[in-house]
C-alpha cells in the first residue's frame, strides 16, 4: 500500500515537471536598440482604415462620419416613478368591473406615504378606473366571500401605482403631475 503511495506520487510529479522542460527558451532581447511603437498601421485590410487620418485621431469621411444629435437631455421631460400612499379608508363608492377590476371613488385619510406621494397627506378623494383590489379581511358579513360588502370605515387602505413628475431644477411652470393607481390593498384596522 505505501509502495503504490510513493509510486503514484512520483509519477504525479513526472507528469507535472514535463511540460516544464519541454517549453522553449526565452529569445534574447535586442538590448539597445529599444521597442517604440511603429508608426505603420498594422492592419491595413480593415474596411475601417481607409477612412482613419493619418495619425488616426480623426474620422475623414464616409459612412458614419456624421456626429449622432443624442446629446439632447431627456432631464426635463415628464417620467413617471411610484406612488404609494397608506392609510384608513374613510368612504367609498367602488364597482366591479365585468374583468374582475374596479372602478369608482375612494377616500382615504392618506397617514403615511413615499417621497413622491408626500403632497396627498390628509384626507384626499381618488378616482379609480379600472384597478386591482386585494381584500386582506375577513367575511365580516357571513355571505361566503370577501368584497366590496365587508369595508367598513377605519380598515387600512394601501394604494399603489404611478405618477409623472419633472426634475426639481427643470422649469415647472404649465406642468401638472398625473397620478395612476394601479392596486388598491384593503386590510382590517390594527386591533388596539
Amino acid at each position: 500500500m505505501i509502495v503504490k503511495k510513493i509510486l503514484l506520487a512520483a509519477a504525479a510529479g513526472a507528469l507535472m515537471a514535463g511540460p516544464a522542460w519541454a517549453l522553449p527558451g526565452l529569445a534574447p532581447a535586442a538590448e539597445g536598440k529599444g521597442h517604440r511603437p511603429s508608426t505603420t498601421p498594422n492592419n491595413t485590410h480593415n474596411p475601417g482604415s481607409s477612412r482613419r487620418s493619418s495619425g488616426g485621431t480623426e474620422n475623414t469621411g464616409g459612412k458614419g462620419a456624421k456626429p449622432s444629435k443624442s446629446g439632447r437631455s431627456h432631464k426635463c421631460k415628464p417620467h413617471k416613478v411610484g406612488y404609494v400612499a397608506s392609510g384608513t379608508l374613510v368612504s367609498q363608492a367602488l364597482t366591479k368591473n365585468a374583468d374582475g377590476s374596479y372602478s369608482g371613488e375612494v377616500t382615504v385619510e392618506v397617514k403615511h406615504t413615499n417621497h413622491h406621494a408626500k403632497a396627498d397627506k390628509g384626507t384626499k378623494a381618488y378616482k379609480l378606473e379600472n384597478v386591482d383590489v386585494t381584500f386582506g379581511l375577513a367575511d365580516t358579513n357571513s355571505d361566503g366571500s370577501v368584497g366590496l360588502d365587508d369595508l367598513k370605515a377605519g380598515d387600512r387602505v394601501r394604494l399603489l401605482g404611478r405618477i409623472t413628475v419633472l426634475a426639481k431644477k427643470c422649469n415647472q411652470t404649465g406642468f401638472t403631475p398625473t397620478t395612476t393607481i394601479r392596486h388598491l390593498v384593503f386590510h382590517a384596522p390594527v386591533a388596539p
